[in-house]
């Protein structure tokens, strides 16, 4: 028998049928891992990045640095040292300027030398007026042809008189560049801008090395101001104007807590601008058929203690902030027919928070401002969300479309009155509508409320809800905690979740009329799964193991069940071959007792004869040494010996060689039964068949 010989016994030989079954088994699970991971990594990448494989990316090449050392200021030869270098320091120079002007006559030298400054002041003690024509008499601004002017010098319109540039189809460019800006201010006075429906006027910030609009805001750029006075405007565009601050910001008019400042603009354009419109101690703004686009910050702001605030028919779009904000203790914004979108913080913002919670130097009140009405409007597409009322009391939501992907209304107390009526509210992500803190005398009645996971919510606030409309994708339709309190009648909740209404922390509520028969139950977990994909793919990794644990613990104990058969199967081998002999334990293991020696019987005649081998097998049947190999069965009676088959290898090492049937039947692979089996028919065949081994 060659070496090879012990890769001869089949599969079958040994009793094991499933050998195929395991391995493919063990294919499809490494598989099925494989597969189960790559569909987590791919479809996190998708999710995250919009592409399977974002590592396949080429990284856009740029020679602009991203971040940056901020500049240190440094005089030039043009620069004595004492020109601000920072917008900051640029917006004290403009204060310092003014102040200064206030000071001087509106024929004093040093407004031209010094400060580069004209005054407007009235003549003989009477209102004056002046219009394009004086400025340009008086230096102010360069005729560059009939439809063309450039502002060269600063303006300043004190109190009693009044600057009209009334001019059709004008463009007043006001010179704006890295040497100086220009600006037109009413200390006092005030302004009017105007054209007609044909042709518009338009004023715009001017670079002449550029050749165009000045639109680096860093190094100062033209603004336009009002200080307790009036700006009007009429089918005019603004456009490229102010830096840093809202004074500065472009189109300012702020007060000064003793005059009155205000502002109108009707049928207006204002593009690019810092801040599209900024309102500061004003009352009386008033903002009609006006558009303002492309603002660097706030679109609208209202800030400061004003009031009496009016935009109707008015939009505003693509703002670098909020959309439109009332803010410290600013009141009575009225939003009508109003469109915002696209802004990067919130579409509008309304923060009536007293501006102390207790004594403090200035005075302050402790109450909330109030007053904010939005009807017939429209608000969308902004980044942070729709509507933010802050501490606002007497808020007023009515007949409005707010369309977001984030919430589309927050309201934060304390406040109380609160009316959202006949609105459509949606989110796609978040919150169609969330009120939260406390809030009283707050009613939501008529309205459309759409959201991802909760369509209202409702946090320490009292609210009556009815004749509602209100959907989510999975999830809530209304959702109360932190001890809320609602009245719940009339409404329609629409879409599939464990509860139509969740209550949690201490929240009540009561219920009537409502109609869920369009809502479908499904479990809260699983809802939460839905809206975590990623979680169902990680679920089916981890069930992998899960499974394979009982597998483990089964086989384990089949093992040992396998075990007890083997060790009971040996013990009753050995209990027979002992009885075999007829010979038995002595009872008694203290006292020895002497073997007999059998006497040799002859065999009868009808036993078969012994074959070749036995003597040498039942010599050794006893041997304790067990075979490691088979090169420890060549030895002795089968040294040298070459056979036909493992089989008859496996026969001969018992029968000849004397080992015992459980360790050859470990050695070559094959269950015990079928060598027991295959020595006994060796055994019982008849001489000369082939079975005996010489």
């Amino acid at each position: 028998m060659s070496g090879d010989d012990a890769a001869a016994l089949t599969a079958r030989e040994r009793g094991d049928t499933h050998v195929a079954l395991r391995g493919i088994g063990r294919i499809v699970m490494l598989v099925a891992v494989v597969v189960l991971v790559a569909g987590v990594v791919l479809t996190g990448n998708f999710v995250h990045t919009g592409t399977f494989f974002p590592w396949l990316r080429t990284a856009t090449a740029s020679t602009t640095a991203v971040v940056g050392e901020a500049p240190t200021p440094s005089a030039s030869a043009e620069d004595d040292g004492t020109t601000p270098q920072t917008p900051a320091e640029r917006v004290a120079s403009e204060d310092e300027r003014l102040s200064a002007v206030a000071a001087l006559g509106s024929t004093d030298p040093a407004l031209i030398e010094k400060w580069n400054t004209v005054v407007l002041g009235a003549k003989g003690g009477q209102a004056t007026i002046y219009v394009l024509d004086d400025l340009v008499a008086l230096g102010a601004v360069r005729r560059d042809d009939d439809k063309t002017f450039t502002l060269v010098r600063n303006v300043v319109v004190r109190a009693g008189v009044e600057l009209d540039l009334i001019v059709p189809g004008v463009t007043l460019r006001m010179a704006s560049s890295p040497a100086g800006t220009t600006s037109i201010v009413g200390w006092g006075g005030h302004l009017q801008f105007a054209g007609t429906e044909g042709e518009r006027m338009t004023i715009t910030s001017w670079d002449d090395d550029r050749g165009g609009p000045d639109v680096d805001e860093s190094d100062g750029r033209a603004y336009i101001r009002v200080r307790d006075g009036i700006m009007l405007t009429f089918f005019a565009d603004f456009a490229s104007l102010g830096y840093w601050s809202g004074r500065t910001g472009g189109l300012a008019v702020t007060g000064s807590g003793t005059v009155d400042a205000g502002v109108r603009l009707q049928n207006t354009t204002i593009t690019g601008l810092h801040y599209g419109l900024f309102a500061s101690e004003s009352t009386g703004v008033g903002v009609f058929d006006t558009t303002i686009t492309g603002s660097t910050l706030t679109g609208v702001e209202l800030t400061n203690g004003g009031h009496d605030f009016v935009l109707q028919r008015a939009i505003v779009r693509d703002s670098g902030g909020d959309g439109i904000s009332l803010s410290r203790q600013s009141k009575d914004l009225s939003l009508t027919e109003t469109t915002v979108e696209g802004s990067a913080g919130w579409g509008i913002r309304v923060d009536g928070s007293a501006l102390a919670a207790g004594p403090t130097s200035g005075g302050y009140g402790l109450d909330p401002a109030s007053g904010f009405t939005l009807t017939e409007s429209r608000v969308q597409d902004n980044r942070d969300g729709g509507v933010r009322v802050i501490s606002n009391d007497t808020t007023e939501i009515t007949r409005t479309t707010i369309d977001e992907v984030r919430t589309a209304v927050l309201v934060e107390g304390p406040s109380k009155g609160l009316t959202v009526a006949n609105a459509d509210l949606s989110s796609s992500e978040l919150r169609a509508l969330d009120i939260t803190g406390r809030i009283t005398d707050a009613t939501v009645s008529g309205s459309r409320l759409v959201g991802r996971r909760i369509a209202l919510a409702l946090a320490g606030a009292a609210v009556i809800v009815k004749d509602n409309d209100l959907t989510v994708s999975s999830g809530y339709a209304v959702e109360l905690a932190d001890e809320a309190r609602a009245d719940l009648t009339g409404n329609v909740f629409r879409g599939i979740g464990q509860d139509a209404v969740a209550m949690w922390s201490g929240a009540r509520t009561m219920q009537a009329d409502n109609d869920d028969s369009h809502w479908s139950f499904q479990w809260a977990w699983v809802g939460w799964m839905n809206e975590h994909p990623m979680m169902w793919m990680w679920a089916l990794v981890l069930l992998i193991p899960a499974i394979g644990v009982p597998l483990l613990w089964r086989r384990a104990r089949e093992h040992r069940r396998l075990r007890r058969l083997l060790r009971d199967a040996l013990l009753r081998d050995g209990q027979e071959r002992v009885a075999a002999y007829g010979g038995s334990a002595a009872e008694d293991p203290a006292t020895p007792v002497p073997t007999p020696v059998p006497t040799p019987v002859p065999p009868p005649a009808s036993a078969p004869p012994l074959f070749a081998g036995e003597p040498a097998r039942l010599a050794r049947d006893a041997r304790a040494d067990r075979p490691r190999s088979f090169a420890d069965l060549r030895t002795g009676p089968l040294e040298g010996r070459t056979f036909a088959s493992l089989r008859e290898f496996a026969v001969a090492a018992v029968v000849e060689g004397g080992f015992s049937v459980g360790s050859i039947a470990r050695l070559f692979r094959i269950p015990q039964w079928r060598l027991q089996k295959w020595v006994d028919e060796a055994a019982s065949a008849p001489a000369g068949s082939g079975r005996t081994f010489t």
